[in-house]
């Protein structure tokens, strides 16, 4: 699997980042974004769950412990299961999901300007 730094470094070259880019938003340094991708330190928890955040990934994507990036469970127990619905329709609603989770980021994104 995957390290945190080569996630970090893939996730901030696929956004078309630099390193200072990174270092500027999350209010670090330089050298410390470099250090992140080179796994030589670690970010604390809160810089984890923001870059999580930032790029809308969870945090086991970020440290390797999924392939999925946007790997939410499904939890559609509240009505009945998953064994309920159709794999069309459960991509359906997950899709529905992760618009509404990327609308709300945008919306608190808009609020900090």
């Amino acid at each position: 699997m995957a390290t945190f730094g080569q996630r970090l470094r893939t996730l901030r070259i696929e956004n078309n980042l630099t390193q200072k880019d990174l270092a500027k938003l999350f209010k670090v340094s330089e050298s410390a974004i470099g250090m992140y991708e080179r796994d030589e330190r670690e970010p604390s928890f809160k810089l984890t769950n923001q870059i999580a955040d930032h790029f809308n990934v969870t945090t086991d994507y970020l440290h390797g412990r999924t392939n999925k990036p946007d790997s939410y469970e499904t939890n559609m127990s509240f009505y009945g299961g998953s064994k309920n619905y159709t794999p069309d329709e459960i991509a359906v609603m997950e899709a529905t999901l992760k618009a509404y989770r990327e609308q709300l980021k945008k919306m608190k994104n808009d609020e900090k300007k």
